[in-house]
This record gives structure tokens, C-alpha cells and sequence, in this order.
């Protein structure tokens, strides 16, 4: 199962020259009377102090996976348990997030709250695929069902963050039309802001239908942060 980790212009104006306004009125003389007050003033002294401005724009919320030593994975992935040929249902089982695959999620916004969810990146109208061969994930039958169970994950904060204000997600299954995403955690009112956390160990288990065609079978599902 593929996982994808689903966060100025400088306008010139230009100035043009204002000209004096000149009146005149024919056959009239108009007296000017300047008035000129001189007064002692101190001279100016050139200050040999300069401010410097830096300016932090904020960031963005967003999820990556990333590698144990928080790098980037180019192609992450989650590899399901195999199983043979069957006559009976049967289940595969997996983990999203290892130590060398873990599900980092970054907030370098001003706001605490959050949720990370996954979903099929093509809808879910999505199938697992191998060749020809196709297997549903959201069928709440016995076509094969995909369940999630987030309640058993790990949240590890990074730096100096903490947890405060995290709620891990439930134990779900996808239904089509019913449930197409799932919240894997929820960070609330009272989360750091900013805040970087790094999630593993979330249970998946995939029921595979009977007679289900041998094969490799994948599905690209996306995690997003909102």
C-alpha cells in the first residue's frame, strides 16, 4: 500500500511630478506679504545606530514520512502480510508508521488545532489492483474491508514539543459513502503551536475475500492535515 503525503510581489508605483497650479486675474494686482521668523535651532547629528528588521512569515500544517533520521522517504510504502490462496476469508495484517517510516506531521501555523486523516487517493471508488485482478478495501460485505486502528499508534513529539492536547483515533473501517477517510489523530485547543510530532505503530488489517486471485495487490492511499 503506497502512502503519499497528501502548507510576494513588489508592486512599483510609479509617481508623476505634480505641477504648480499658477492663477491669474487680468486687470488686478494681488500683494503678497511674507512673513519670516528666524529661530535658533541646534544642529542635527547623524545617528551611528541602524535597526535591523527580520521577519518570520508563518508556516503551514502539513504530514511527510520520513526516515529515523527525519528525512524524507522518496517512495514510502507499507508492506501487508502475505497469505496463499485461499478458500476461506482470511485476513492480511500491516503497520503505518516504522522507525524508518514514520508519519511526521509539522504545525508552523499560529493555530493548535488539527486533524490528520488518510483516505484512497483516487476516491472510493479506489480497489487494490494486480494486474487484472482487483480487491475492494471499503466493502463492509465480504468483498474485503481495510480497518485502521490508530488507537494503538505511538506519538512522539520532537524537540522540546509535547503531546498536550492530542487524541489518537479510534479503531474504523472504511465504508463506501460512509466512512471514505479516517482520522488518525486530532490535535485540539490546547496542542503546541508550533509543534512537530512523529506517529507509528498504527494497526492496519486488510480482509481478503475467498478464492481472491493470487497476486501482488497495492493501493495508494493519502494522509492529510487540515
Amino acid at each position: 500500500m503506497n502512502v503519499r503525503h497528501h502548507l510576494h510581489r513588489v508592486h512599483r508605483v510609479a509617481t508623476t511630478p505634480v505641477k504648480p497650479h499658477h492663477s491669474y486675474a487680468a486687470l488686478a494686482v494681488v500683494t503678497f506679504v511674507f512673513a519670516i521668523a528666524l529661530s535658533s535651532q541646534s544642529s542635527v547629528v547623524a545617528s551611528n545606530q541602524t535597526q535591523l528588521v527580520a521577519v518570520i512569515n508563518p508556516g503551514a500544517v502539513g504530514s511527510d514520512i520520513v526516515d529515523a533520521n527525519g528525512n524524507p522517504v522518496a517512495n514510502p510504502s507499507v508492506s501487508m502480510s502475505s497469505s496463499p490462496f485461499s478458500f476461506d476469508p482470511q485476513v492480511a495484517t500491516g503497520t503505518l508508521g516504522t522507525p524508518s517510516q514514520k508519519v511526521r506531521i509539522t504545525n508552523a501555523t499560529n493555530m493548535a488545532t488539527w486533524s490528520l486523516t488518510i483516505a484512497a487517493t483516487s476516491g472510493n471508488a479506489a480497489l487494490w489492483n494486480s494486474g487484472s485482478n482487483t480487491m475492494d478495501y471499503n466493502d463492509p460485505g465480504t468483498a474485503g474491508r481495510l480497518t485502521i486502528d490508530a488507537s494503538v499508534s505511538t506519538v512522539t513529539p520532537t524537540n522540546s514539543y509535547t503531546a498536550t492536547g492530542l487524541a489518537k483515533g479510534s479503531l474504523s473501517s472504511f465504508n463506501q459513502g460512509v466512512t471514505d477517510s479516517i482520522t488518525l489523530l486530532t490535535a485540539g485547543v490546547t496542542a503546541d503551536k508550533p509543534g512537530r510530532w512523529d506517529v507509528a505503530g498504527v494497526s492496519l488489517t486488510q480482509s481478503i475475500p475467498a478464492y481472491q486471485a493470487p497476486g501482488s495487490y497495492t493501493i495508494n492511499m493519502s494522509l492529510t492535515v487540515a
